[in-house]
C-alpha cells in the first residue's frame, strides 16, 4: 500500500484547538514541519484516516483540558 497523505496528531498545549493539533500532510510537508521546529517527541500519532486522526485529537484535547482543570496548567 502506498501512502501519499497522512494525518498528524501532535501533543496539545493548554490553548490548542483541533486545527492546531491535527493536520494532513505528505512526506515533504512533514519534513518541512521538522525543519520549522516540530520535534519528533511532539507527535502523538500518525494516521492514514482523517476520521481516526480527528477522533484521537478530540480525545487528547478533552484529556488535556481535564488534566488542566484538575491540576492547573503545566509547562511541556
Amino acid at each position: 500500500m502506498r501512502i501519499e497523505k497522512l494525518w498528524v496528531v501532535v501533543r496539545p498545549s493548554p490553548v490548542s484547538e483541533l486545527g492546531d493539533i491535527c493536520f494532513e500532510t505528505d512526506a515533504k510537508g512533514l519534513a518541512l514541519q521538522f525543519k520549522g521546529g516540530l520535534a519528533p517527541e511532539d507527535i502523538h500519532a500518525l494516521y492514514t484516516s482523517r476520521n481516526e486522526a480527528e477522533r484521537e485529537a478530540e480525545r487528547i484535547l478533552v484529556a488535556s483540558q481535564n488534566y488542566q482543570d484538575a491540576f492547573g496548567e503545566v509547562d511541556r
